[in-house]
């Protein structure tokens, strides 16, 4: 059985895009319409479902969404931060809002091996305390560590990487990297962690997968490492120490619960999702013993609810560790409080969280 999932596909500035391409596993399914608008068939797997939206120009995002909050969705898609035009046979040094890039001479060819006169370095940096920033990357800050255990993650820094010619991906030779010197963002410096675990995004998934590890420079100020191969985006990670918080999601006017909705808690480094059951509840993983934020948005028929910024409530996690497992528990999963929404005139959350407009 399938359930059906919509939304509205946005530029970082509100304005609706229209052609984008959806695609789950690999395969595409739909492509955005007039103002951005987009409905796809989804499989009833597990009720969780990876869509990547991809757009010419602009950073690929891959959505992770529930099947129970299967409408009232925004996603965001940013444009291409930084382009760079190089000569391959040359070394390139370049400096970037968010990072420094290395690469070595003679160390790319096409996809068939073949060298390369001229090539694009592409280059986004998303500042992970902002949260319009995490919300144009990747994933749901879920990832899997080099033991194969899946953990939440605080991130420290999320970049895309990807160098092409005439629009085709180009290839590292074997045995050769790129050096980067990554932005650590301004608030998490106070006591960053020496050592920084290294994620790929693994798109058909829909989670970060361990690749290796960055070392925090002497001055404190980028985490430096390589990668070995273009395309896709990075994330760099410490596994995050979790607790379990219930919510409620009420309608403002009312308070009435509010089911199917998706709720998203914001930590300093990270996000939180998780969707409403039919008495408005619902369990999320945040960081132990930090405050957070809660909003929360979706659809009642033709009706989109959202929580404005005005009245996104922010609590403050137990100091005590649980799991996903603990959710239902009272001790080890409080109760915490209510997250209001409240009708929206517009087309998509962007708009909530921003410049929203209530009816």
């Amino acid at each position: 059985m399938a359930t059906v999932i919509t939304g509205h596909v946005l530029a970082r500035d509100g304005r609706p895009l229209d052609h984008v391409e959806l695609s789950i596993g690999g395969e595409i399914v739909g492509h955005s319409g007039s103002h951005g608008f987009f409905s796809i068939d989804a499989p009833r797997k597990s009720g969780r479902v990876a869509v990547t939206f991809r757009h010419e120009g602009f950073v690929t995002n891959t959505r992770i969404f529930h099947t129970r909050a299967g409408a009232g969705n925004t996603v965001v898609i940013w444009p291409v931060a930084n382009r760079a035009f190089f000569d391959p046979s040359r070394d390139l040094d370049v400096q970037f809002h968010g990072g420094r890039i290395q690469i070595p001479a003679n160390a790319i060819t096409t996809e068939r091996g073949e060298p390369v006169l001229r090539a694009e370095l592409r280059f986004t940096w998303f500042d992970i305390t902002n949260a319009r920033d995490r919300a144009a990357a990747s994933g749901d800050f879920s990832g899997r560590l080099a033991d194969g255990s899946t953990r939440r993650l605080n991130s420290y820094g999320i970049f895309d990487l990807d160098v092409v010619a005439d629009g085709a991906r180009l290839q590292l030779k074997p045995r050769t990297k790129v050096a980067l010197a990554i932005n650590v963002p301004e608030r998490p410096r106070r006591k960053p962690p020496k050592s920084m675990g290294h994620f790929n995004f693994d798109a058909n998934l829909g989670i970060w997968i361990w690749s290796g590890t960055f070392e925090l420079a002497s001055d404190g100020l980028t985490y430096n490492g390589h990668v070995f191969r273009f395309g896709g985006s990075h994330n760099l990670d410490d596994p995050q120490d979790t607790t379990c918080i219930t919510v409620q999601v009420i309608n403002w006017w009312d308070s009435s619960p509010m089911a199917g909705f998706t709720t998203i808690a914001h930590g300093l480094q990270y996000d939180s999702y998780g969707t409403t059951d039919n008495n408005g509840m619902v369990c999320l993983l945040v960081q132990r013993n930090a405050s957070f934020t809660l909003e929360a948005y979706g659809s009642i028929g033709s009706s989109h609810f959202a929580t404005p910024n005005s009245m996104q409530p922010t609590y403050s996690s137990p100091n005590f560790s649980s799991g996903a497992s603990d959710c239902g528990d009272p001790v080890q999963c409080p109760f915490v409080g209510t997250v209001p929404v409240d009708l929206i005139v517009g087309i998509g959350r962007a708009f909530a969280s921003n410049s929203m407009s209530t009816a």
